[in-house]
This record gives structure tokens, C-alpha cells and sequence, in this order.
């Protein structure tokens, strides 16, 4: 799928690519992006029998049987057409009792393999903050007696400088049957600042997964760990599953989830947390311009400490998101997004900041990320990526004020 996507700007008028392209779609169990290229493909050539197929079986996936009906009528004489595609042409009432079915989706036969996926990104860019550190000069303290302005002796500033990020990762898959799927992944990665040594950091992630298809609905079940570490703070690990179903409906795809989360410091115990939410999303063509979706997500989450004399108590988080992703001239792609957050503690944080008032924090973060997939010899296929982003952190508490932009490019290879 990664394939022909990266290399669809490059062909963008080949109809067979196009026709691939929209049945894989379709086998992802997204018929609204399928249609898209499927319709595409027969603009340009209206005659391929392959992608009348799948626009029909794409337009019934999404509730339009008409123009599959239409197309099963048609090609009832015909003695080319294979039988599983038949039979996913014909509608189940119009099959006898003793039409076998076999295990087909979509019109191809199903094959259990395996399959891999390596994804190696090398960027090189400047951050303003490279610490996510506030700018302070002083800080007012608020002891019984009555607050304090404090002058600090070294005035916090953010660290800015170059930096280099990195990412390996590798993924298998393997379909046993019809319509279930079975992931495994692990990536490794971090970030490098020759200039402040202090500010870099690492991870490494693995995750597993399983899914499974019923018609439009399609359910999956994920659990992942992730380990961090890096000078700034002591190494943590993050375990987390979730439980999500997703499903087409109004030509957008639409998924809700439910997921866990378990923070273990590897030190400092009373930072320990366990989270619980939820989060909706949906993604949809847009309209008046081909190729491009949007998305939204709404996500809310309830962090509870492990133990009761952590800072603040429990902690919530409401935040909503959009994405904007769709095809630029001269072979570029872009990919948008908005995100909006906020948390809110349930106790004081600290009786000498601000009294001990709950802290609060508002986040508005923002990313642009351009893609422009190149043939190099033996690197095809090779991306070259364009990064901006930016971030910026409110509260009530003067300490956990900041913001910061970065600016990357750099390369992506996949094979």
C-alpha cells in the first residue's frame, strides 16, 4: 500500500496503478478512499474490466448495490469472469443453498503469508527549545507567611540549537484468514543536539496487534510498550492497550477507541500513573478536491497516580485534533495537522506555588510535513521530507510555561 502510494504523484494518469491502488483500498476495508481512485482509473480508461468490478463493490460497501447488480446482470453470460469475483458480484439472495462460497474478499482469493515492512527516516534540522524549558527570570513563592519574589541565579531560558532525529523501524504481518490480520512492530529512535548533549533523548517501542473484519465493521485489539530515556529525566516505560472498532458510513471512515496506559518511572516511583479514555475520529474525502482527506478526533482521558502524594492528584485531559492530507503540485504531498489540549489536576500542586492552586495547562500544537517521493538507483523507493512544527504550553503555574518551534528535512527510505 506504502508503495503505490509513493509512487501515485509520479503516476498519477497511469489508470492500472490507479486500479491497483483503489483495490487495495478496497481489501484495507476503506471503500470511500477506494472509490476515489477507482473513478480515477475510469476516467482514464473506461474499459478496464477489473476496476468495474471494484468501483461496483466499493459503491455496495457503502450502501449503492445498484451499480453492482447492474454489472452481475451483465456479465452473467460471460465465461471469463472468476468465480470468486462472481460470487461477490451476485447478491446473497439471488445464491442457492448449495452455491459454495469461498474464502474471497472482494473479489480476490485470500492467501495466508507473511508480509514486512522497513521504514529508516534521517532528518537534520534547528529547534528554539530544545528543553521544553520555560523563560524565567524569577519565581514568587507563596509560603504562609506570604509570597516571596525570588530572583533565580541562573534564569531559566530555552536551549536552542541543531539537531538530528533518527528512526528505524520494522514491521511484519500475516493474514491466517479471511479477513483477520495480525501485526508485530518495533522501532527504535531518538534525537541528537551536538551543540547541548544534555537535551538528547531515545526510545525504543514494540506493539502487537490483531484485527478482524465483519463486513463494514472491523474490530482490533493493540498492546505496546514503549521505553524513554535521555539526560533531561530519568528513564520511564509506557505500557498500553487499546481496544478500538471502526467502520464506513457517509463516505468517511469513522473509529472509536478505548485504551489503558501504565507510566513506570525508573526511580521515582510517586510519578507513577495509570490512564484510562476514550477517543473518537473520523476521516473523509474532501469534496471539491480529489485525492485530499480530513479528519477530526475528540479524545478525553483520566490519569490516576499510583500513588496518592504525587503532585496535583489526578490529572484529566480533554483534547480535540484535525488533520489535512492530499496531493500538491509537482509531485508533493502534504500532511496537516491541529491539536488542542487541556489538563487539569484535581489537587493542588504545590502549597508555594500560587497557594497551592490546581494547575492548569493548555497545549496548541501544529505540525506541516512535505513529502516528495524520488528514484535514487538502489534507494528507490526514497522520500524527501519537509518538516515544521510548533508548540505552545499555558498554565496557571509560571514554571510550566513554554514554547518552541523546530524545522526539519531530510530523507525517508522504505523497503
Amino acid at each position: 500500500m506504502q508503495r503505490f502510494e509513493a509512487a501515485r504523484p509520479l503516476c498519477i494518469r497511469h489508470a492500472g496503478l490507479l486500479a491497483a491502488l483503489g483495490a487495495l483500498w478496497l481489501e484495507e476495508g476503506e471503500p470511500s478512499q477506494a472509490l476515489i481512485w477507482l473513478e480515477r482509473a475510469l476516467l482514464l480508461d473506461p474499459g478496464s474490466l477489473g476496476a468495474q468490478a471494484d468501483h461496483a463493490l466499493a459503491l455496495a460497501a457503502l450502501g449503492e448495490p445498484a451499480a453492482r447488480n447492474e454489472l452481475a446482470q451483465a456479465w452473467h453470460a460471460r465465461t471469463d469472469v472468476p468465480p470468486a469475483l462472481r460470487d461477490k458480484l451476485i447478491p446473497r439472495p439471488l445464491l442457492t443453498a448449495n452455491t459454495p462460497l469461498p474464502p474471497v474478499r472482494l473479489g480476490r482469493m485470500h492467501e495466508s503469508h507473511w508480509v514486512s515492512h522497513i521504514e529508516a527516516t534521517l532528518l537534520a534540522g534547528h529547534e528554539t527549545n530544545l528543553d521544553h524549558s520555560p523563560r524565567l527570570a524569577e519565581i514568587t513563592l507563596t509560603p504562609p507567611g506570604g509570597p516571596i519574589d525570588l530572583p533565580l541565579e541562573n534564569p531559566l531560558a530555552p536551549r536552542r540549537g541543531a539537531a538530528i532525529l533518527t528512526d528505524l523501524s520494522v514491521q511484519f504481518a500475516r493474514s491466517a484468514e479471511q479477513g483477520q490480520v495480525w501485526r508485530a512492530g518495533i522501532s527504535l529512535g531518538g534525537r541528537e543536539a551536538p551543540g547541548d548533549r544534555k537535551t538528547d533523548w531515545r526510545h525504543l517501542q514494540f506493539a502487537a496487534s490483531g484485527s478482524q473484519q465483519w463486513g463494514l465493521w472491523r474490530g482490533q485489539f493493540e498492546v505496546g510498550s514503549t521505553w524513554i530515556s535521555g539526560p533531561l529525566s530519568e528513564p520511564y516505560r509506557l505500557t498500553r492497550a487499546t481496544a478500538l472498532g471502526e467502520r464506513s458510513a457517509l463516505g468517511c471512515q469513522f473509529r472509536l477507541a478505548l485504551e489503558g496506559e501504565d507510566r513506570t518511572q525508573s526511580l521515582t516511583s510517586v510519578s507513577d500513573g495509570r490512564t484510562v479514555g476514550a477517543y473518537l475520529s473520523s476521516q473523509c474525502p474532501v469534496s471539491m478536491a480529489r485525492g485530499w482527506t480530513w479528519g477530526g478526533a475528540l479524545r478525553a482521558s483520566v490519569d490516576r497516580p499510583a500513588d496518592p502524594a504525587r503532585a496535583g492528584g489526578t490529572q484529566r485531559l480533554l483534547g480535540v485534533g484535525g488533520h489535512l492530507t492530499g496531493p500538491l503540485p509537482a509531485g508533493f504531498f502534504m500532511d496537516a495537522s491541529l491539536r488542542l489540549s487541556r489538563v487539569r489536576d484535581d489537587d493542588g500542586y504545590s502549597p508555594l506555588l500560587e497557594s497551592d492552586a490546581r494547575r492548569m495547562l493548555n497545549q496548541v500544537q501544529w505540525s506541516i510535513e512535505l513529502t516528495k517521493p524520488v528514484s535514487v538507483l538502489a534507494w528507490s523507493p526514497l522520500e524527501l521530507i519537509a518538516q515544521l512544527q510548533g508548540i505552545r504550553q499555558s498554565s496557571n503555574l509560571s514554571v510550566f510555561r513554554y514554547s518552541g518551534l523546530s524545522a526539519y528535512s531530510g530523507l525517508r527510505w522504505a523497503w
